[in-house]
């Protein structure tokens, strides 16, 4: 039983003439013929009386056809209801964001997000990636935004951009001279300073420096990227940092990295069952149009890993 043959019998029942049913069903008239007498060896009971002109439902066929009328209605309710959902922008949506990108993407775009979707809630709260990514299995998240790729087959991945990093130190006057640093001059230079474990953007910071935890040139270790550039201008020694996190008067100097620049691939992810794609075009859409434009074109990088 399909419901292409309920809707068959109802055309059937409504016009109770085959040539004008197969007309309104968009077939001929022998196919729905044949899937009539289908359904009927099926179901072991006659649904329509053909022995009068014009044809009338059986008494069991006009009991078939009232359910099979509700159950057509129900499926197009539900149809619809899909439609309507996944065309819709309403609702909260709980998006975790890495504790690196949080405090300079977030402010940036939030405010003409919720102006431009009054209905759209976003319950943002700052997490590990590790903690994003379990969520998502859980379903526990509906979004995040961090960094990729995270190569598990169970999230889908929506690039947003490219951000470079930058050093950060107190004294550069040993790099007066140059206008960028290269990631093997950062791998000569001590007292670098690092977020704490756990952070993604600690295993990207070694990975440019080519680094260990237990190398002896790390003096401290901070949650947040902003204590990490205090510890810089109060006691020396230097940090990478993304390029969002550089401010006009930041104490500190800072030193773009030459061609191809180092940098970390930020995106939303998400899990397969999440569907609404108008709510991640419309944050993505935000979002880029609020960043450096040089990140979304940026072709020329070298992408760093974070695991």
């Amino acid at each position: 039983m399909t419901l292409q043959q309920l809707e068959y019998v109802v055309a059937l029942d409504t016009y109770r003439h085959f040539v004008t049913a197969a007309e309104k069903c968009f077939v001929t008239q022998p196919t729905i013929t044949i899937q009539v007498k289908k359904l009927e060896d099926e179901i072991g009971f006659i649904i329509f009386n053909k022995s009068k002109s014009p044809f009338k439902p059986t008494d069991l066929g006009a009991m078939f056809i009232k359910k099979a009328k509700i159950i057509l209605r129900e499926v197009s309710d539900l149809k619809n209801m899909v439609s309507t959902e996944l065309n819709s922008m309403e609702g909260e949506y709980k998006i975790g964001v890495i504790p690196t990108i949080s405090p300079y993407l977030i402010p940036l775009f939030s405010g003409d997000f919720s102006k431009k979707y009054p209905n759209s809630i976003l319950q943002i709260e700052e997490m590990q990636s590790d903690d994003i990514i379990l969520a998502l299995q859980k379903k526990e998240l509906d979004l995040g935004i961090l960094i990729t790729p995270l190569h598990e087959p169970f999230i889908r991945e929506i690039k947003l951009y490219n951000e470079p990093f930058v050093f950060y130190g107190q004294h550069c006057e040993f790099l007066k001279d140059k206008t960028t640093i290269s990631p093997k001059d950062v791998e000569k230079m001590e007292d670098v300073w690092l977020l704490e474990n756990g952070h993604c953007f600690r295993n990207q910071v070694l990975n440019i420096c080519n680094n260990s935890s237990n190398n002896k040139s790390i003096k401290f270790q901070s949650g947040s990227i902003e204590a990490l550039k205090r510890m810089v201008d109060n006691y020396g020694g230097f940090t990478l940092v993304p390029e969002m996190a550089i401010r006009a008067n930041d104490v500190g100097c800072n030193i773009p990295f030459s061609e191809p620049k180092p940098i970390r691939e930020v995106s939303i992810v998400t899990h397969h069952s999440f569907s609404k794609d108008l709510v991640i075009e419309a944050l993505r859409s935000e979002i880029l149009s609020k960043i450096p434009k040089e990140f979304a074109k940026n072709e020329n990088f070298i992408k760093i890993n974070w695991r």
